[in-house]
């Protein structure tokens, strides 16, 4: 039988089977390791949500103002700690919005669109243009309008999720409100939000504006490529599929033919040139088996800050960790196959939780078969699992407890990047100790995609066919 808890204010009621196999176990005897590994996990995610709910939910010292007042002191709250994330410990992260503005001045300066940030699609100096226009050509006051610039798409996001939950602060706005200091300053110093967090307002239109989900999701796609994988996910319900391909197909026209018009046919295809001819970036899954013994012997293996604007590995090894990340992105692009025929075969039987489900699974294989990780790419993660958060059904405890976990996930790698990445990044004595912290990271991520791959492969299994996890329930 299923226990549950309910924290109070946050309604993370922890369904233990839902977290790993416990029908694995005996039955009936609570021992052995897995069931001991999820007590444990149990224990921890009540209080995280715990912790959660006193800081920004219906437990906090500001609890009793009114619901709007509530959330936008806890905005004002969790965004404050951020800053001073920013400003003290991992203000060295900022350098990523300079370099925008080193790019956007060489662009003032006469340089061919075609050469200024090639690595991203052209409609992303759009994005990062804004606030270099304001600044007068100002370095400092373009880092300042730039954090301005994401607050507010933060803010606007957050307002989305209160809409959702009719006026009342629900768990989605709580885990949201909790996701600025957890997630950390990356969500302010990147702009890998912004398509996150299209995804997930993607996710909460479908149901009403599934035409406009669509054109969110191309949006996302004209930042940063990775969000035209959700598409098929987003077309699976028959009875809005249509309407989602056709403001998918206009707006996709739109954006290449602009860019092409603007840039050219190189502008287009520069993003996925510049994927192409990177090396192994250390923080990578794929990179771990070479990472490893780096750690302990560093020679013969190097890790070198590149062009690429990141620290990639090199030695023996390499090539053929480069080749199997190619294998492992046409084994992932199987699977997301797989999903998206079962989701389209069961037509008006999927709902948006469903496709927020195959969203997570999608990305996380993305994020997990790249030879190329960054850390804002848990940004990608968190808004979708959040904005589910907002339609799952009442008793459906999963995703909560998936958002709180991916939520402490983010806690470690704040702590990997950048407060120690000298542990990772430079020949040091604490390099075994980093890379167990970066390993230890990507087990987390490994579990939540198999998470989400189950979740997503029972809630698309055929209506005659009992879904794994109903059965484990009922078991």
């Amino acid at each position: 039988m299923s226990r549950r808890r309910t924290v109070p204010g946050i309604p993370v009621a922890v369904d233990i089977d839902d977290l790993v196999a416990v029908h694995d176990a005996p039955p009936g005897t609570g021992r052995g390791f897995m069931p001991t590994v999820t007590r444990w996990t149990t224990h921890f995610v009540d209080a995280v949500a715990t912790w959660i709910d006193r800081l920004v939910g219906h437990g906090a010292p500001w609890a009793r103002l009114t619901v709007g007042k509530r959330i936008l002191v806890g905005w004002l709250v969790t965004r404050a700690v951020m800053l001073l994330l920013l400003a003290l410990p991992q203000r060295t992260i900022i350098n990523d919005v300079l370099y925008y503005a080193d790019n956007l001045q060489q662009w003032s300066d006469g340089q061919p669109l075609s050469e200024v940030l090639d690595e991203y699609p052209a409609p992303v100096l759009v994005l990062v243009g804004l606030p270099w226009l304001l600044s007068f050509g100002n370095h400092t006051v373009y880092a300042t309008l730039f954090v301005v610039m994401m607050l507010a798409i933060d803010a606007v996001f957050c307002w989305l999720l209160y809409k959702q939950h009719r006026g009342h602060q629900g768990p989605a706005v709580t885990l949201w409100l909790a996701a600025g200091p957890m997630m950390g300053p990356l969500a302010v110093t990147r702009f890998d939000v912004v398509p996150g967090i299209l995804a997930g307002a993607a996710v909460l239109l479908l149901g009403r504006r599934p035409a406009l989900s669509s054109v969110f999701i191309v949006m996302g796609a004209a930042l940063k490529l990775w969000p035209a994988a959700l598409l098929p996910a987003l077309a699976a319900p028959s009875r809005t599929r249509w309407r989602v391909i056709v403001g998918a197909v206009v707006s996709g026209l739109v954006v290449v033919a602009g860019t092409v018009a603007v840039g050219g046919l190189d502008r287009l295809l520069s993003p996925l040139t510049w994927q192409s001819d990177r090396g192994l970036q250390i923080e990578s899954l794929i990179a771990l088996p070479l990472m490893i013994p780096w750690s302990i012997v560093h020679d013969p293996w190097t890790v070198d800050f590149t062009r690429f604007i990141t620290s990639e590995i090199w030695g023996p090894g390499d090539t053929v960790l480069l080749k199997l990340a190619t294998l492992l992105t046409v084994a992932a692009g199987a699977g997301m196959l797989t999903l998206w025929y079962r989701a389209w075969r069961r037509g008006k039987a999927i709902g948006a939780e469903t496709v927020g489900w195959i969203m997570l699974t999608t990305i996380g294989l993305l994020i997990l078969s790249n030879k190329v990780f960054s850390p804002q790419y848990l940004l990608w993660l968190s808004p979708v699992a959040i904005a589910m958060v907002a339609i799952a059904p009442r008793g459906d405890s999963g995703v909560r407890r998936f958002v709180v976990l991916l939520l402490c996930v983010g806690v470690l790698t704040q702590i990997i990047y950048p407060v120690l990445y000298l542990w990772i990044s430079e020949i040091y004595w604490a390099n075994p100790l980093g890379v167990a912290l970066l390993a230890l990271r990507d087990v987390f991520l490994v579990g939540f995609v198999v998470y989400a791959w189950r979740r997503s492969w029972s809630e698309t299994a055929p209506a005659a066919e009992p879904a794994p996890d109903s059965v484990a329930a009922t078991g």
